[in-house]
């Protein structure tokens, strides 16, 4: 009889609000799928098809026809918009995923104010398997074992990129940087969120206090990432070679738009970020493993 109603289209009627606010994975995972149509999108790969499959009550095509015989979903081509019928359902969740959100959030930053950087690694990989592919879609990639030890050398670092501030500006920079390392993302915080002592610190003529705390910030954590880098692919044999890879545009100093797209041997590989670098942002390059090639 199962059956047949999938065939027929599911039975009763989806409840999307009640879907929305859950706490049954199946349930939620439903209206993730449809939010991810707010913008015409086209179908997922056939690996995320069977991820998503895995955790659907029926399987994602299946699940995909009954949203459009809901009047939750309409085709556009080879794409798929949620319909204006569905928009409440999508609100719901949306609210849901915010909240959430912003529950996890000052928990990580109390780990890490504690520097307990292990704790923080488990907040944040418990919160992402809440998700129905086991990701926010705002965090970065997926936590590696040496992640939370790695977050935990922002916060112990001394480095010449803190030379000539002061400890309160450096411990809140260390916060700042280890935190958004830790979710494996960026943001920018509201003026209100920047003490003022430190945007009246790290102000220049050029930049302001909240957008050169973001930069100093994102230093920290990029220096942290380089050094592992370049320390794991000294010790192994694997790589011999490493990439400058990074943006090249207005922002890049004539120091660092040299070093771009250059090789290195990792023993020879010069020390980012250099010293001489003018960039208002700070240097933004980074280290990329080359592989060889099989021949090689």
């Amino acid at each position: 009889m199962g059956f047949f109603k999938r065939m027929m289209g599911g039975g009763t009627a989806l409840d999307g609000a009640k879907l929305a606010a859950s706490p049954l994975l199946a349930d939620y995972a439903q209206v993730h799928l449809l939010s991810h149509f707010v913008t015409p999108q086209p179908l997922h790969s056939p690996g995320v098809r069977q991820r998503y499959s895995r955790v659907l009550p029926q399987p994602y095509d299946e699940t995909m026809q009954r949203f459009v015989k809901e009047g939750w979903l309409v085709a556009q081509g080879d794409r798929y918009v949620t319909t204006p019928a569905a928009q409440p359902t999508v609100d719901v969740y949306a609210a849901r995923l915010a909240a959430e959100k912003a529950a996890v959030l000052p928990k990580v930053r109390k780990a890490l104010e504690a520097r307990d950087t292990g704790e923080a690694c488990d907040l944040r990989r418990q919160y992402e398997a809440r998700f129905p592919l086991g990701e926010a879609g705002w965090t970065g990639p997926e936590p590696q074992m040496s992640h939370s030890a790695l977050t935990r050398r922002i916060l112990f670092m001394n480095h010449w990129l803190l030379e000539g501030m002061s400890p309160a500006t450096v411990d809140w920079l260390k916060l700042y940087a280890a935190e958004q390392h830790l979710w494996g993302a960026t943001w920018r915080l509201p003026a209100a969120e920047v003490p003022a002592n430190v945007q009246a610190e790290l102000a220049t003529p050029g930049v302001d206090g909240v957008e050169a705390a973001y930069w100093k910030a994102y230093q920290l954590s990029l220096y942290v990432d380089n050094h592992e880098t370049w320390q794991r692919c000294k010790g192994g044999d694997h790589v011999r070679r490493l990439e400058i890879v990074g943006p090249d545009d207005e922002y890049t100093c004539a120091v660092c738009k040299p070093l771009l797209g250059k090789e290195y041997l990792v023993a020879r590989a010069p020390e980012l970020p250099p010293r001489e670098c003018t960039s208002p942002r700070g240097c933004r390059c980074r280290y990329e493993p080359v592989l060889e090639k099989i021949e090689e």
